[in-house]
């Protein structure tokens, strides 16, 4: 809900009754109400099968024969474009406006090639993070490496994934599926509720530590 286009809607918010009445809703139906850029964004809570996405539908999207390993990919991946734009330490997390798809190929083919070389420290990660890495690793080494837009393939692997995130208003695919943006939705999130500085920790501590490691 935005204060531009829903004004009264949005004072109301501020109401102390009706922030009362919203907190028992959140706490009751599993979610958070978070306020950033004078809009409200309503945010599942990652076990919340009603208002947000399970691994069923993340498969479902994909297509309707998708593993398990596929939904895992997608996560992956989705980390990865997250910690990309938003992986700086510096005061504003956010270091880049624009994520070319080729890039994140070649980011991609390099980090997960680590994961096959290093298994033993994948085998941490796997343990740490519940996530079969060298499973994932080995089916982004099996797609094609064609700039075709199929699942068979790389860039298409990737663009499926965007595309639910598109549709979610999470980032924007430009530029004739080279290159990807991020939207204002996801800036005020990131910024404002999920990259608190022990989520920034994590997140830099699982995507630098895969480099660090591999490379001692």
């Amino acid at each position: 809900m935005d204060r531009d286009t829903d004004g009264d809607l949005f004072l109301e918010y501020r109401n102390s009754d009706v922030r009362s009445i919203l907190a028992e809703f959140e706490e009751e139906m599993d979610f958070k109400i978070v306020e950033a850029s004078n809009t409200l964004y309503l945010i599942p809570a990652s076990g919340n099968s009603l208002l947000g996405f399970v691994t069923k539908d993340i498969r479902e999207w994909i297509a309707s024969d998708a593993r398990l390993v596929d939904a895992y990919l997608f996560c992956y991946i989705s980390m990865y474009i997250f910690y990309l734009f938003y992986g700086s330490r510096n005061r504003n997390p956010k270091q880049r406006e624009f994520l070319r798809v080729s890039k994140l190929i070649e980011e991609l083919d390099r980090r997960f090639a680590m994961a096959l070389e290093n298994s033993d420290h994948a085998t941490g990660l796997e343990e740490r993070y519940a996530l079969n890495f060298v499973r994932v690793a080995e089916l982004w080494e099996s797609k094609q490496d064609f700039e075709e837009k199929g699942r068979k393939t790389k860039a298409g692997t990737i663009l499926i994934g965007c595309r639910l995130l598109e549709r979610e208003n999470l980032l924007r695919i430009v530029d004739d599926d080279r290159e990807i943006r991020t939207t204002r939705k996801l800036d005020d999130l990131m910024l404002n509720y999920y990259l608190s500085d022990s989520r920034v920790s994590e997140i830099n501590r699982l995507f630098e530590g895969e480099a660090g490691d591999a490379q001692d």
